[in-house]
């Protein structure tokens, strides 16, 4: 599965041979902001390796206390 922005532009190859198959959708994320999505992304990044490198480190809970206020706080449902 390949997925990117909508605003990205891409183009689709001719096939030489063979066939190709393809099904496409469309997905909405709850946070309408692509700054704050690209926050909460890079935040969790951060949570993922503390949690990774220190398994046992209070920062891991805080971290992700925050990343959850910030998610329910931008979150449009």
């Amino acid at each position: 599965m390949i997925v990117y922005p909508g605003t990205s532009l891409h183009h689709v190859t001719p096939i030489t041979r063979g066939s190709r198959i393809a099904s496409f959708f469309w997905i909405q994320s709850m946070v309408r902001s692509d700054t704050q999505r690209s926050l909460l992304f890079d935040l969790d990044t951060a949570i993922i390796k503390l949690s990774r490198d220190h398994p046992e480190h209070p920062s891991v809970v805080e971290l992700t206390a925050v990343y959850h206020n910030l998610l329910r706080q931008w979150a449009e449902v």
